[in-house]
């Protein structure tokens, strides 16, 4: 009977200390959690600086968290919606450094493309993207790789390296790349103005601006090297030779003005039609397009 009360006291010994350390671990993972949850829900409330305060301090508590990647991630998202893209950029170089299989990489190099994208740099915007082609990737991520490179190609002028990347496409109806192609097909057809010509036929001062389209400065430019012109040559028929050089010097500078404006118009008028196809090239990114 004795043995029987010690064998039951044993036995309930043993299930309580196999029981205690889950216990506490419980208990220890339970911090963890209002930490991860504080720090997720003040970067949901948009107060990204103290979010990134406690993100950092969640992972410096808790630094084999199964989180931590997710941590690092929501940081460098907190940095990018502060306009601090040197910081995110770093954050999300480490990340895809230190966890390059992980299921969140992809998203986070599209994020540090378009951190670069926002700091002009469009070079490496690509160059983030190029490396992630080559991946084990679905067809959809991959899809959507050829997609943004095709668009930053075009950002670049490159255009037959941008049709490249959409060509590589798969489900091209998805993505409107037939919309793209003849958009970057119009491009070839848009009238631009020579500006050599317009320097050229700014002998005759206002031509060069008619040219391109601009009347009124040409007019305003006919009229004023006229009235030099005419001037100076008064000035020179009625013995005046220091007026007329006066107004010779002035009007050589008007003239040349005017060669240089004509010249000057044409790349203007160019750039604005080049601007303008870009904007009408731009909408077809933003038609809707189902599992973008």
């Amino acid at each position: 009977m004795f043995l029987l009360k010690n064998i039951h006291f044993l036995a309930v010994l043993l299930v309580i200390s196999f029981i205690t350390p889950f216990a506490g671990a419980e208990k220890i993972k339970e911090p963890a959690n209002q930490q991860f949850e504080f720090a997720n829900n003040l970067f949901n409330a948009e107060l990204y600086k103290s979010s990134i305060i406690e993100f950092q301090r969640f992972l410096f508590l808790y630094p084999k968290d199964d989180r931590v990647l997710k941590a690092h991630y929501q940081i460098a998202l907190a940095y990018q919606k502060q306009k601090k893209y040197f910081q995110a950029i770093e954050t999300y170089q480490k990340i895809i450094q230190h966890h390059p299989t992980n299921e969140i990489i992809l998203q986070a190099a599209f994020l540090l493309s378009d951190c670069y994208i926002l700091k002009s740099n469009y070079h490496m915007a690509r160059t983030v993207l190029e490396s992630f082609k080559n991946r084990n990737l679905s067809k959809k991520d991959r899809d959507k790789i050829y997609y943004h490179l095709g668009w930053l190609y075009i950002k670049a002028k490159r255009f037959s390296l941008a049709e490249e990347q959409f060509l590589s496409i798969s489900d091209t109806s998805k993505y409107h790349i037939t919309e793209i192609q003849n958009g970057i097909e119009k491009r070839k057809k848009l009238s631009r103005k020579n500006p050599t010509l317009a320097g050229i036929l700014s002998i005759i001062p206002g031509l060069g601006q008619a040219y391109c389209g601009r009347y009124r400065d040409a007019m305003l430019s006919f009229i004023v090297n006229g009235i030099i012109g005419w001037a100076s040559w008064e000035s020179y028929d009625n013995n005046r030779p220091a007026l007329g050089t006066l107004l010779t010097f002035f009007g050589m500078g008007f003239y040349s003005g005017n060669i240089y404006g004509a010249t000057n118009s044409a790349h203007k008028f160019n750039r604005r039609i080049e601007k303008q196809w870009e904007r009408e090239l731009s909408y077809i990114a933003i038609l809707p397009s189902k599992d973008l």
